[in-house]
């Protein structure tokens, strides 16, 4: 299974830990986690503007998941999808990478539920899973 974890998720369990954490960790044992760009770009702009991380220190949390992340490259072409336009590129990685699930804690995505068979679930709905337990 290829998941895609949105920035607000791969924050929160870098910055706080709990089901976003529990969540991203399952993940890296159990699937593989796809990436873009304009993810990892958002991901280093709040952890060291608003939680003031250094840039070394984001680099060394995020290399910790390296291994099991595959880098996609958007482009853009997949618009409409999400209520915030600038959202639309979670969900081209997903479709890009052959994602079954997104994983986020943003509204403007959860509220989508469904695109092209890709789950939009929290980190908590995909922990409780019935084929994780």
């Amino acid at each position: 299974m290829i998941l895609v974890f949105d920035s607000s998720v791969w924050i929160s369990a870098l910055q706080f830990g709990d089901a976003p954490l529990e969540a991203l960790d399952l993940a890296t044992g159990q699937f593989r986690i796809a990436l873009c760009r304009p993810i990892l770009a958002e991901i280093h702009s709040v952890l060291s503007g608003k939680f003031h991380w250094r840039e070394s220190a984001i680099n060394e949390a995020l290399a910790e998941y390296a291994l099991e992340t595959t880098m996609v490259q958007v482009t853009g072409t997949l618009q409409g999808i999400c209520r915030d336009p600038k959202d639309d590129m979670v969900f081209e990685c997903a479709v890009l990478a052959g994602a079954s699930i997104i994983l986020s804690g943003d509204k403007d995505l959860l509220v989508v539920r469904t695109y092209e068979g890709i789950r939009v679930l929290t980190p908590r709905q995909f922990l409780e899973l019935p084929e994780l337990q």
